[in-house]
């Protein structure tokens, strides 16, 4: 019985120290506002996301939607970040089964932008309190941005 009782203190020991570091994880994360504005040849990009990760594998990783063409919610750590970029275009599809159908399955989404962008991505941009604000102008090409490469 005793070994059961000092069990269960350890257990709650660990669950409040696993609570406090999740608390600290909060507000005062360190994380910033990223603003900006995502085109795809010359077009705003419509709907898609956004994800920060930072280079050297400290900070947390952070990300945003993007909306007719702003970057909304973003928000990331400070530092050298790479970026992926993912947007969806609605495609209709060619033949449908008839399930597919009775379901209202008709179309499917597409990923728009090259994987340079996203999956295989080399986008790399520097965030600070007083660099927060990124326009990636990007092209079926799936080259870099000046500016963008981390280097």
């Amino acid at each position: 019985m005793t070994n059961f009782n000092l069990h269960n203190v350890w257990g709650a020991v660990g669950f409040a120290v696993l609570m406090a570091a999740l608390v600290g994880c909060g507000k005062s994360d360190g994380m910033i506002k990223v603003t900006g504005n995502v085109m795809f040849n010359g077009e705003p990009v419509e709907n898609g996301s956004i994800s920060f990760t930072p280079v050297d594998g400290r900070g947390s990783s952070g990300g945003g939607l993007i909306e007719n063409g702003q970057i909304v919610r973003g928000k990331s750590s400070p530092g050298n970040i790479a970026v992926q970029i993912y947007a969806n275009k609605t495609v209709e599809k060619k033949n449908p089964t008839r399930e597919e159908i009775e379901r209202g399955i008709t179309s499917d989404q597409v990923q728009i932008l090259p994987a340079t962008y996203n999956r295989q991505s080399k986008l790399r941009i520097t965030i600070s309190d007083s660099e927060r604000h990124f326009d990636f102008d990007l092209n079926d090409k799936g080259e870099i941005p000046a500016g963008m490469t981390g280097t």
